[in-house]
């Protein structure tokens, strides 16, 4: 061993190790049980990843480590998300580019390239911090693979009933130009006014006030909703209502649903401000008033604000309101709008045609589908089961963009049959002019035209756990792979991924996608804020393994339990490096005295009271440090073995047996012990710290176990033929304090512990036969117990 260890050297050094010694490559042929991991496919539109990232694909893999060390055989994959509107809106942003004035092709060039970026900047920072995929089973979602799957997943959910392409209001982006699905949006509070306008009683006359945060929509409304149990209105009911200024007429219907004391119980009903003008629309049969453009311009219905957009129509439109006295006030007021989640604009409604899949009509199946699933931590379950009982809105599935998945759709011109394409043909482009598709089968037309929309990105995530198990051809080896044993993710997913991905595997195979849940949190900066790119208020990660080391951050990333937020703590990253450094420092005083000589035997008959202690003590932490990565609690993991290494180990046991080493004749069994510890302290450490663990293990160990890596020798257990008698062990705590007592008073006199002091006192009473070994533990000539 050299006297410290270089930690970017020896990294380096095991990384290319464990590459040309494919340590983590699956092997689809082994015997042992699979273990297979759904993992979360990063969107590669980002040219800055943060701790954030490293914090959940961290904690991630340390099960994954823990698995393989614990007789898996594990199938981690790494796949990219490199289709759909991020990468679009990541290129258009990049290089400034609108997608309307450049050829699909040529934009769908530019995703492409920019993606092979992305996923090689992930790659390198995975690989630079340790995270075990197997490099040789990777997957994008744009490529002709997942192509493939997701196509397939549509024809058969069109076939199954579950697939309807409707014309009715829809979710839409102005900005982002396409089209949207409920999980797709975020609620923004922001300050608005509730503003109280005139309508007219064409029969009275009679000043009818409504309450409106949207004026601009004015122009759409189509009825006057009053409560019949209203007496304030009672005679209103089935008259008419004239539109300020825009000089048409509505009619005023009754409804027990209007909320009497919402503004002034008249409700104003549009085409289309919110769900609740859709409901009453469809409900009542009432015109469509289309107003807004897919551009998010008003149109010529709008009259003189024609061309307007929604912001700058409201302030003309108030304007001309207060002119001709129809505004009679205003009043501040919070309310909550519905956001696109990609670009933070409010989203609107707008009548389009749309792909959706049915999810209404199954929520309680899917409700029913968390209870079949193991959730870590538990309490994330709910979130689950209170998106499904919200869900207003089937899935919408289409957009209008040009980088994603085609829909493996044609239309008949003449006929409107839909025709799809034999799965054999599967990745199909209806776009392109080398489609097989050119006759229609119902009625011979030649007039054939390909769908044009994409399919959204969450169409092709929501089968990440098929793609995967698809990448072998072995169909033996599929079955195994799904579903898959653990889906690791964030929590904001869990109404998109999770969700999805819960409702195809439903449709498909009426079964669960995967068995285990690992849910993670945030990353936050040392100030509480979530980190982000936008925000800039992280450390790039490359920078702290530069400093600290790649092991140190993983360190840090034990710092919070599943589903929790953490906050980046520069002083925890500082604790791993000193965790790396003690681990050294005990491996090369242990190594110093083994002398390459075999060790591994251990002589369970003639063990001291102090080596039953600590073995027992190791025992324990065993046991427990196992339950916790059994239910994914790697943070309480982390601490049993820091606890175990640090005070058990360091502080106690290797000062108890320094004099037994150094004797003339050194104690051999010490010797055993000592490699009983040190083997299981790294092994159990190994998930968290891979680097400092290998570099041990290999300096010594790999010798005798005969294993390539630590990360596939088998993980340690407690010592089944240990006997420990409780009277003894009670007797050895006691031991213990007196030795600490000791120290304690050596260190408020400012003592070194090497220091040899000529007599202590204590109350503590122990047997006569400890006295000799604490007077040569503790450094004291004489030992008093009164």
């Amino acid at each position: 061993m050299v006297e410290k260890y270089n930690t970017n050297e020896r990294e380096s050094h095991w990384r290319e190790y464990w590459q040309e010694n494919e340590i983590y490559k699956f092997n689809p042929q082994s015997a042992k049980p699979f273990y297979s991991v759904d993992t979360p496919p990063p969107y590669v539109s980002a040219d800055h990843l943060h701790i954030g990232h490293i914090m959940s694909y961290s904690q991630a893999e340390f099960i994954v480590r823990y698995k393989r060390m614990s007789g898996f055989e594990v199938f981690y994959p790494m796949g990219f998300d490199d289709n759909g509107l991020p990468t679009e809106r990541f290129v258009e942003k990049k290089y400034n580019i609108n997608k309307n004035k450049i050829s699909r092709p040529d934009f769908i060039k530019k995703c492409l390239e920019e993606t092979k970026i992305g996923s090689q900047t992930y790659r390198k920072l995975w690989e630079l911090l340790g995270i075990s995929v197997d490099w040789s089973k990777i997957y994008s979602t744009i490529n002709n693979h997942s192509q493939k799957i997701s196509q397939w997943s549509f024809i058969d959910l069109y076939n199954k009933g579950k697939m309807i392409r409707k014309d009715e209001p829809t979710f839409w982006c102005t900005t982002c130009q396409t089209a949207l699905a409920q999980a797709d949006l975020e609620d923004k509070e922001e300050k608005s006014f509730l503003n109280y306008i005139n309508f007219k009683a064409v029969d009275s006359g009679k000043d009818l006030l409504i309450a409106t945060t949207r004026p601009e929509l004015i122009p759409a409304c189509v009825a006057l909703f009053l409560n019949q149990n209203d007496h304030r209105y009672s005679d209103l009911i089935g008259q008419k209502a004239m539109i300020p200024f825009f000089n048409y007429e509505v009619p005023i219907i009754a409804d027990e649903s209007v909320d009497i004391d919402f503004g002034t119980g008249l409700m104003m009903v549009c085409s289309w401000g919110d769900s609740e003008d859709i409901k009453k629309v469809k409900e009542f049969n009432l015109p469509i008033r289309t107003i807004l453009n897919m551009d998010g311009k008003l149109n010529s219905l709008a009259g003189e604000f024609a061309g307007q957009d929604l912001l700058l129509a409201r302030k003309n439109i108030l304007t001309k309101l207060k002119e001709q006295n129809y505004l009679q006030k205003q009043e501040p007021i919070r309310h909550v709008l519905k956001i696109h989640e990609r670009c933070g604009i409010p989203v609107e409604i707008i009548k389009t045609k749309q792909w959706f899949i049915k999810v209404l009509e199954d929520k309680d199946d899917l409700l029913a589908q968390a209870e079949k699933m193991n959730w870590y931590p538990l309490f994330m379950k709910q979130r689950y089961i209170d998106w499904v009982k919200t869900l207003k809105w089937d899935w919408c599935i289409s957009r209008q963009r040009y980088y994603g998945v085609p829909f493996p759709v044609w239309y008949c011109q003449d006929c409107g049959e839909v025709i799809l394409p034999d799965v054999s043909d599967l990745p199909v482009d209806p776009t392109m002019p080398q489609s097989k598709i050119n006759t229609c089968p119902k009625c011979d037309s030649k007039n054939i035209t390909g769908e044009k929309d994409v399919m959204d990105t969450w169409m092709t995530s929501s089968m990440t756990p098929l793609i995967v198990s698809r990448l072998f051809e072995n169909k033996v080896i599929q079955e195994k792979l799904y579903p898959s044993s653990l889906r690791p993710q964030a929590f904001e997913i869990i109404r998109t991924w999770l969700f999805y991905t819960v409702v195809k595997s439903l449709y498909h195979f009426n079964n669960v996608p995967f068995f285990d849940i690992m849910i993670s949190g945030h990353g936050h900066d040392e100030k509480g804020q979530k980190i982000s790119k936008r925000l800039g208020n992280y450390v790039p990660p490359e920078q702290i393994v530069d400093q600290y080391g790649a092991d140190a951050l993983r360190y840090w990333a034990t710092g919070a339990n599943l589903g929790e937020n953490l906050k980046y703590n520069e002083n925890e990253v500082k604790k791993g490096k000193r965790t790396i450094t003690k681990l050294y420092n005990a491996a090369a005083f242990c190594f110093s005295h083994f002398k390459d000589q075999d060790y591994s035997h251990l002589d369970l008959e003639n063990l001291s009271s102090e080596d039953k202690w600590i073995l027992n003590q190791l025992n324990e932490t065993i046991e427990k440090v196992t339950t916790h990565f059994d239910s994914y609690q790697y943070a309480k993991a982390k601490n049993e073995i820091d606890d175990f290494f640090w005070s058990t180990f360091c502080d106690n046991y290797l000062e108890f047996v320094k004099y037994r080493l150094y004797q003339e004749e050194p104690d051999q069994i010490a010797k055993q012990v000592l490699y009983q510890i040190l083997l299981a302290i790294i092994k159990m450490y190994a998930p968290i710290m891979p680097y400092i663990t290998e570099e041990i293990y290999h300096l010594y160990f790999d010798k005798l176990e005969k294993e390539k890596s630590i990360h596939l020798s088998a993980w340690p257990k407690p010592i089944a033929d240990l006997i420990v008698d409780s009277k003894e062990s009670e007797e050895f705590e006691k031991v213990i304090a007196i030795i600490g007592e000791i120290r304690k008073y050596k260190s408020e006199k400012q003592l070194s512990l090497g220091k040899v002091i000529p007599e202590f006192s204590t109350k503590i009473k122990v047997k006569p036969e400890y006295i000799e070994f604490i007077e040569a533990v503790a450094k004291v000539e004489k030992v008093v117990i009164y």
